[in-house]
């Protein structure tokens, strides 16, 4: 987890240009996110680079700066931005896990290495593929990178939008930076907010389903997607690099999806375990955190540590008793915090303002509270279950997909039903519900628009888009909205926020773009069967005895 800032001034700007005082206040907005240090370097008007001490109040054509998060290479060759081949310069947030094996293979090539981090990688493959070198990455990463031969600044996110990048374009020129708070320092930024989109959130929950933000000024860099940027010209281009597959579903049996399932999650736990600094696994004790403890431990060569939540008194939240079975079964190094309500009220206005958008409950200050838990213990880096739900069918709505995917035959959609109910605990009548709810755009706009009756006023609800059906029976299509659109953005955001704001890095091995591409192509039966979600996950804990 770091903090990145880059800019680039309109050489005919209608105001004064940016300066290396703006650089500098705006990478100061982000030391939550890297504690470990900063860095600054900027192009003068007249093409002189300078750097760190020697920027002060001079005009820039261009800056890049960084806040550092210590993870690999913690000595001082690791600081960034960082000059590679070609004089090309990059101020880079994130981690590229395969950076050893692109090493090795850019080594074949010719190129040397100094440092053990991945950004010096991230030049390496620039000046060896070009911008295309974001196809070879296995990682979340925002990173801006000056080219001066040429003349582009390339900004790229992560295939599913892990990192986070927000830009703003005005007449001065436009700035990049890892948060929103950063680029209110940019002349001509205003936290305006953007009604529209503030009503649609409020009724239907929608706000990161696209470029556009809350703030009517800023937009967002999309997941698998490069902007370049001339800087001669100011003219921009977008484009996207990766999308979810578009071959025909596997034909593989239960048994060929279980192995290949268990190659995948096991290669990418492995792939994030690797840092200079302690790794942990947060525990709940759910499918998809007990599978990266148990693969995390058939990986890592030595004993790993997990960390549990416990709410005594709360059995409606406490799952530490299965966790810890999980973790005794793996010879896990368990350790238990307790979430404290105590200094809720102090803690929310932090949690509010690094947020910087909207979010929907307090229960993110209880994941607030666990982490600030394990950081406290000197443990800055943690792997979660994060996009276990999305890549394998684990939220109750796909129940539905799963009865409309038996329709038009009544005898399957009634034991399609019962199943569903028993085995995930809602029951038949419930899920009937659920099923009525979420095929009827008409009905879920209606109970929404109820919550906010009376708080927004009735003028503004008429601004309101018509409801967007939504994708039931069509898997592919509904896993892509999942990730793209409707719930995976806003968990990443919330996750990147809390985790940023107390100098953390959390890591999803669920994401990794390989696991996620099979899972897409998987039928349906391998996700959902017999009422039982995530059902390949849970065979891959019972074919290692944790039932």
């Amino acid at each position: 987890m770091c903090g990145i800032v880059a800019f680039w001034a309109a050489p005919d700007g209608r105001a004064s240009r940016f300066s290396a005082r703006l650089l500098r206040r705006a990478t100061e907005r982000l030391t939550h996110r890297g504690p470990d240090g900063g860095g600054h370097v900027g192009w003068c008007l007249d093409g002189t680079l300078r750097a760190d001490a020697d920027l002060t109040d001079q005009e820039l054509s261009l800056g890049l700066g960084h806040r550092r998060l210590k993870i690999l290479d913690l000595t001082t060759a690791g600081r960034q931005p960082m000059e590679g081949p070609g004089s090309c310069w990059v101020t880079f947030n994130g981690e590229i896990y395969n950076y050893r094996e692109l090493r090795t293979e850019l080594a074949a090539r010719g190129y040397s290495f100094n440092t053990g981090t991945d950004t010096e990688v991230i030049l390496a493959a620039y000046d060896a593929w070009g911008s295309e070198c974001v196809r070879r990455f296995n990682g979340m990463w925002a990173f801006v990178l000056y080219d001066p031969t040429r003349r582009r600044l390339i900004a790229s996110r992560d295939r599913l939008g892990v990192k986070p990048l927000y830009y703003a374009v005005t007449p001065r020129g436009t700035m990049f930076a890892s948060e929103v708070a950063a680029l209110l320092e940019c002349p001509g930024v205003r936290p305006t907010i953007d009604m529209p989109r503030l009503i649609q959130y409020l009724v239907d929950r929608r706000i990161d389903d696209g470029a556009e933000t809350i703030y009517r000024d800023i937009r967002e860099v999309r997941g698998g997607h490069t902007l370049e940027l001339d800087v001669d010209s100011g003219e921009m281009s977008i484009e996207r690099y990766w999308d979810l597959p578009e071959e025909p579903d596997l034909e593989l049996d239960d048994d060929a999806v279980l192995d290949r399932y268990s190659e995948l999650i096991e290669d990418a736990v492995r792939l994030r375990l690797h840092a200079d600094v302690p790794v942990a696994i947060t525990l709940s004790g759910g499918v998809d955190s007990s599978v990266l403890t148990l693969a995390a431990s058939r990986v890592a060569g030595s004993t790993v540590q997990t960390f549990t939540s416990r709410f005594p008194g709360d059995p409606s939240l406490d799952e530490s008793q299965y966790a810890s079975y999980v973790a005794a079964s793996r010879g896990a190094d368990t350790h238990y915090v307790q979430p404290s309500t105590d200094g809720v009220v102090d803690d929310e206005i932090a949690l509010t303002t690094h947020q910087a958008l909207p979010f929907g409950s307090l229960s993110l200050y209880v994941h607030w509270a666990i982490l600030a838990a394990i950081r406290g213990q000197g443990v800055p880096v943690v792997l979660s279950g994060q996009g276990g739900d999305e890549a394998f069918l684990g939220y109750d709505r796909y129940h539905t997909s799963a009865l409309l995917h038996t329709l038009p035959n009544p005898v399957r959609a009634a034991r399609s039903l019962w199943q569903s109910g028993r085995n995930s605990g809602r029951g038949v009548l419930t899920l009937a519900a659920m099923s009525a709810y979420f095929t009827t755009p008409a009905l879920q706009r209606a109970l929404r628009r109820r919550r906010v009756d009376g708080v927004v006023r009735a003028a503004w609800l008429q601004q309101l888009p018509r409801p967007e059906r939504e994708i039931f029976g069509d898997i592919r299509r509904q896993q892509r909205s999942e990730l793209f659109f409707r719930c995976l953005p806003t968990l990443l955001r919330y996750d990147d926020r809390t985790a940023g704001a107390l100098g953390m890095e959390t890591r999803l091995p669920f994401l990794d773009y390989r696991l996620i591409e099979f899972a897409c192509r998987l039928p349906l039966r391998h996700k959902l069967r017999n009422g039982w979600s995530k059902y390949t996950s849970r065979r891959y804990l019972a074919r290692h005895g944790l039932n």
